[in-house]
């Protein structure tokens, strides 16, 4: 049985037995989501100590702090704090922290920048690089002829050129990001309800959905309109998504694939699995216990749903409370939700082959 342990870390000292746990992380994310909270009489403090009760300290924290979360003394991301608070009554002491990973500038910023005849990975590290965000580029990108981002958040940009180009870009345990395409590589488990999913969602997002997307821009050099548009067959009433593509994916594709392209993702992402599984971990090939992650592949097998597919983990929260302990909750999807492809018929059945 997986017996891990959430930790924060702050300058070397390590503290643990945390009453509730959140940590989430999604591909759709620059930042990773940290929830803790401890109240005394569950023996808050350094987990080299021994377990006895005693009174909480106040974390050692300030506006500038980097700490680290780990779980199982595995680094699981590094953060920022957000939000520090302690609660104190006559019978109870508590303290709560929100953080979030360095991206979290990113996301709450706002920052101007014009770039021009970059590939889209030297546009990444350079707006990465003014924030001090670590980021891995596992990726071939195009050129972009102009970037340019006015008094804008800076997240909002980066995804927008990477969606165009068919890539991803999300956390790293070390607080940064990594730019990559949806992954192919195998299952790295397989999971079965009453086996290993204790509970299980199957989802159909309608609102996702529009009946017809139009792609609206403007080609300055040769002083032309553009448009591309195409239409959600599934949608029989009038449900019009109108875009108008930005200057951020320019050289990544014309209006008509960027209009294929949202349309088929949105279609990919309208269908998932919510799933629940027992521990914060897996055990790999080898044997050893490894925490799940985001844009790797997972085979479910769901007797009673006839569900035995391969879906890539799009979003994983940890959590840790007094009634139900120690889970991680998986939202899964086809890999084209993330690609924007439509899924290819073929004549072969539902398993673990043909599905990459």
């Amino acid at each position: 049985m997986d017996e891990a342990l959430a930790e924060i870390r702050f300058d070397g000292i390590r503290y643990g037995y945390w009453q509730k746990v959140e940590i989430r992380e999604s591909v759709d994310d620059l930042c990773a989501s940290v929830r803790l909270a401890i109240t005394s009489g569950y023996g808050f403090q350094d987990t080299g100590h021994s377990t006895e009760t005693r009174t909480l300290k106040p974390v050692p924290c300030s506006a500038n702090t980097v700490a680290d979360i780990l779980i199982g003394g595995g680094l699981v991301t590094r953060v920022r704090p957000d939000n520090i608070r302690r609660r104190v009554d006559a019978e109870s002491h508590a303290i709560h922290i929100e953080a979030r990973s360095l991206g979290r500038e990113l996301v709450d910023c706002q920052y101007s920048k014009t770039l021009s005849g970059l590939k889209l990975g030297e546009i990444v590290k350079r707006i990465c690089s003014a924030f001090e965000v670590p980021v891995k580029i596992a990726a071939e990108t195009a050129v972009v002829p102009d970037f340019s981002m006015q008094c804008e958040l800076p997240a909002n940009a980066l995804i927008n050129a990477v969606r165009s180009a068919n890539l991803l870009l999300y956390p790293q345990p070390d607080g940064g990001l990594i730019l990559t395409a949806p992954t192919d590589a195998a299952p790295v488990a397989a999971l079965v309800y009453g086996v290993h999913i204790k509970r299980y969602e199957v989802v159909d997002e309608f609102k996702l959905r529009f009946s017809d997307y139009v792609i609206k821009g403007y080609d300055y050099g040769s002083d032309t309109a553009l448009k591309g548009a195409i239409k959600d067959a599934g949608i029989g009433f009038f449900r019009p998504m109108h875009i108008v593509a930005d200057r951020h994916g320019q050289g990544l594709g014309g209006c008509d694939r960027r209009a294929r392209l949202e349309r088929n993702r949105r279609l990919a992402r309208a269908h998932r699995l919510d799933l629940e599984v027992s521990g914060w971990r897996y055990q790999d090939a080898e044997g050893q216990w490894q925490t799940w992650a985001i844009n790797t592949q997972v085979r479910v097998i769901i007797p009673d749903e006839g569900i035995d597919d391969v879906f890539l983990i799009g979003e994983r929260t940890f959590r840790l409370d007094d009634k139900g302990g120690s889970v991680t909750s998986l939202q899964v999807m086809r890999r084209n939700a993330f690609l924007g492809e439509e899924k290819k018929k073929t004549r072969r059945g539902a398993g673990v082959k043909g599905n990459k």
